[in-house]
């Protein structure tokens, strides 16, 4: 299965995508098509905690956008968020517009199972499954219908994650027998194989040593040249190097976490807008 074949598949089934996660729902009047996903007055409720207050954002296509900011301003509540993670907890409730493809998918005929197919989440600590490498790769494929080669899609996945030539001579072997550096990419070649749209990744470098961040952080380059990526991190300086737009998060009296700006990431660590983005990335606080 060559490149240009899957991204075929890929192109077709997001150019449907509002029929692949739901109907009914009306499209935002005038919405960019080089914006993938708007977030329209997004709001994050913890039972009586209000998280995350007002965020309006868009993430454009086939870029990087990383979230930045102190711990507990709701950048991760924010990118859970975007495939309905949150839905997942219990005492979560979550208020605003998500458009992805025009599609609100917030809506209450949308299907979250085929949100996140779409829009795939790669978590801070590697979490491969207790199972081959080739069965982490395949595992989510069969699950979703998957009836092509098997080992083009492992060979495929793999190699899009920078991974292949490390292991290619071990597919057998079990994936929690890699480094924590091979995991993580294990972790994203295993989202790859559901072809997505978008891929979230919330911190995925923080556990690793400075050689598997150099190589996770020129992945995402790469990646990026067909998926959009959002990332949720804590080092600054990874965000300079890897992003192409960079959301700076704060907090307010209240602890409640809210989007300050969002410029692109020249931009916004050399001339920002706001003067508690500049103080946090010159670190008077935070």
């Amino acid at each position: 299965m060559s490149l240009t074949t899957e991204r075929a598949g890929i192109d077709q089934i997001t150019g449907n995508a509002r029929d692949a996660i739901g109907a009914g729902v009306l499209p935002e009047p005038g919405t960019d098509r080089n914006v993938v996903i708007s977030l329209r007055d997004l709001n994050v409720h913890y039972g009586r905690f209000h998280a995350v207050g007002d965020v309006n954002l868009d993430i454009p296509r086939n870029r990087i956008t990383a979230f930045i900011g102190p711990s507990g301003c709701g950048k991760s509540t924010v990118l859970r968020s975007i495939n309905r993670m949150n839905d997942l907890v219990p005492t979560a409730k979550v208020d605003g517009t998500i458009w992805y493809h025009d599609r609100n998918i917030n809506g209450r005929d949308i299907d979250p199972v085929m949100v996140r197919r779409r829009i795939g989440m790669v978590f801070q600590k590697p979490n491969p499954f207790p199972k081959s490498i080739a069965e982490n790769i395949l595992w989510g494929a069969k699950i979703n219908g998957f009836t092509g080669n098997k080992a083009e899609l492992v060979e495929s996945c793999l190699r899009r994650a920078a991974l292949w030539d490390e292991v290619k001579d071990k597919l057998d072997a079990s994936g929690l027998a890699l480094s924590g550096g091979q995991q993580q990419r294990l972790c994203i070649a295993r989202a790859l194989a559901n072809n997505p749209d978008v891929i979230l990744m919330d911190e995925p470098a923080s556990a690793l040593d400075p050689i598997s961040t150099l190589k996770i952080e020129d992945l995402m380059r790469e990646l990026a040249r067909n998926f959009t990526i959002v990332i949720v991190t804590h080092n600054m300086q990874q965000a300079a190097r890897v992003s192409d737009q960079t959301c700076f998060f704060s907090l307010n009296e209240q602890r409640m976490g809210f989007m300050v700006e969002a410029s692109p990431t020249t931009e916004l660590f050399t001339n920002p807008k706001d003067r508690r983005t500049e103080d946090y990335i010159t670190g008077r606080f935070g």
